[in-house]
């Protein structure tokens, strides 16, 4: 059984997501989890379901300042439907639509690094064409948000456009990210694959 990676719409903060999971008649607060609210920003606030094994951790992750839920246990697709249906997150094809629909600069970082956190199954066309389209975007931003968004996903299809991006980005800084997370992904789960 694997985890889900559910991403959070733009305008909802971290006490948004945190007050409205407080208020699902399914979920409740994990004991030992309550955490000061300057805590629970930096780090991240656990619930239960009512089967007492599905999980949910809200994560607010660090680099991004965006967040998202992991669920796990056996009712979590359940619980990720009934979430969906709030209007709390997005789908992974709702990210896509709006890597491929958002014009501004600072929205196309923020839906490229969503979909790095929604891409979590099996590596899909969809997301890496738009993927590459990213790693070669105009703007260095948009690039270097999309290199960094390779390693939430880890996917081993990205090692051609990693080593393309870290040999020929105009911008180093950029080729460098590119290297960086190309040796950590090649030190971590690509290694197994290859056994």
């Amino acid at each position: 059984m694997n985890d889900i990676r559910l991403c959070t719409k733009p305008k909802l903060r971290f006490f948004d997501i945190l007050e409205a999971l407080s208020n699902l008649q399914c979920l409740s607060t994990l004991e030992g989890t309550q955490k000061t609210k300057e805590q629970q920003t930096s780090e991240y606030f656990t619930f239960v379901m009512d089967d007492q094994s599905t999980l949910v951790h809200l994560i607010n992750d660090q680099s991004t300042s965006i967040p998202y839920l992991l669920l796990s246990g056996p009712d979590h697709r359940k619980l990720a439907y009934h979430l969906y249906q709030s209007g709390m997150v997005y789908s992974s094809k709702d990210i896509q639509y709006r890597c491929l629909h958002d014009q501004h600069v600072d929205d196309r970082i923020d839906a490229i690094c969503r979909l790095g956190i929604a891409s979590y199954d099996e590596a899909s066309s969809e997301v890496l064409d738009i993927f590459q389209l990213y790693l070669r975007d105009p703007d260095v931003r948009v690039r270097q948000s999309a290199v960094f968004a390779t390693s939430f996903i880890g996917w081993r299809e990205f090692e051609d456009m990693l080593v393309y991006t870290a040999t020929h980005d105009p911008d180093s800084r950029v080729a460098e990210i590119a290297e960086s997370a190309l040796r950590i992904m090649r030190e971590s789960d690509w290694i197994s694959e290859r056994a």
